[in-house]
């Protein structure tokens, strides 16, 4: 994903800022709600865009924080509006535009083969238009797909697991980038969230400890993570998301601790006092950065309360 170019200076967040639990950390719980809160109040209109849409629906589905189902019965509005306008075209080459309102559909319990009359499902089905995305373009179609797990092991589905597994690097990690030859942490973190489903697969299993070695290792001294030659919440944000869909504690995990801190303390040097977050240490509040790190927060939570996964939609 992109990021803005890294701020020079980086200075932590007070701790007089934060309260709660270990090293002044805000509680998850606490957290949470205020993130929610903002979110919502933030994003009154919900729609099917990077900004604004999908990635506030998703967490706010799956949170224990009650919403309004009239909140996502707007955002299906406006999804089957965009559809009707565009002849039900939510783009003629991005497809993980339709990935996208695939598991926010889901999440919020409605079929996406009839959103206003389309299947928005179907062109998942391309698979040679999805990965000319690259990597990205199949990780978020195989997450779509499985997000309520009717066939892991399709033609379809083993076909885009195949190509996502031929991707991995010499290191463990994965890149969106064809001739890198290391990976890189965001990338790497979204590939295992798609990997969960097949765990049991003892081939898959290994790519899998090894993608968690390498995100372990790809830590800097402080906890921290560089992707694209930036730290930023993101990175941390997603590798939260990638540990909690696993059954790693992020916060606990001796291979992610550093200075007695964990990923989730990292994560809340970042956070705001209005419960939203920036995408630098000495940043201000940021979209982007709070949206990826609304879905760390209900990851984590989810994984704290024993229920599935971010992306494992089967008990809607």
């Amino acid at each position: 994903m992109k990021k803005r170019k890294k701020c020079l200076l980086s200075v932590i967040l007070t701790a007089a800022v934060l309260s709660g639990c270990s090293s002044g950390t805000v509680k998850l719980e606490d957290a949470l709600k205020k993130t929610v809160s903002y979110e919502q109040e933030t994003v009154t209109s919900p729609t099917s865009d990077t900004h604004g849409g999908e990635w506030v629906v998703i967490p706010l589905a799956r949170s224990s924080q009650k919403v309004d189902r009239e909140y996502f019965k707007k955002y299906k509005e406006n999804l089957e509006k965009k559809l009707e306008e565009q002849n039900g075209i939510l783009s003629d080459y991005k497809y993980t535009e339709y990935s996208r309102a695939v598991l926010a559909v889901k999440a919020i319990g409605n079929d996406p083969a009839d959103i206003g009359g389309y299947d928005i499902q179907k062109p998942l089905e391309d698979f040679e238009t999805v990965t000319s995305q690259g990597l990205n373009g199949a990780i978020f179609a195989l997450l779509a797909l499985n997000a309520d797990r009717s066939d892991i092991s399709g033609e379809l589905e083993q076909k885009y697991l195949n190509y996502i597994l031929q991707q991995e690097k010499a290191d463990g990690g994965f890149s969106l980038d064809n001739n890198a030859e290391k990976g890189d942490a965001d990338i790497t973190a979204m590939t295992l969230q798609s990997l969960e489903p097949y765990q049991k697969d003892k081939d898959v299993k290994k790519v899998t400890d090894r993608a968690v070695d390498f995100l372990a290792d790809a830590q800097d001294a402080d906890g921290g993570y560089k992707a694209y030659g930036e730290y930023s919440s993101e990175s941390v944000s997603q590798v939260i998301i990638a540990l909690s869909t696993l059954g790693i504690d992020c916060n606990s995990d001796s291979r992610f601790v550093k200075n007695k801190k964990g990923l989730y303390d990292i994560l809340m040097e970042y956070y705001q006092k209005d419960g939203s977050f920036s995408h630098t240490l000495d940043g201000k509040s940021d979209p982007m950065a709070t949206d990826q790190a609304f879905c760390a927060l209900v990851s984590y939570e989810r994984f704290k309360d024993g229920k599935n996964s971010l992306y494992n939609m089967t008990d809607e």
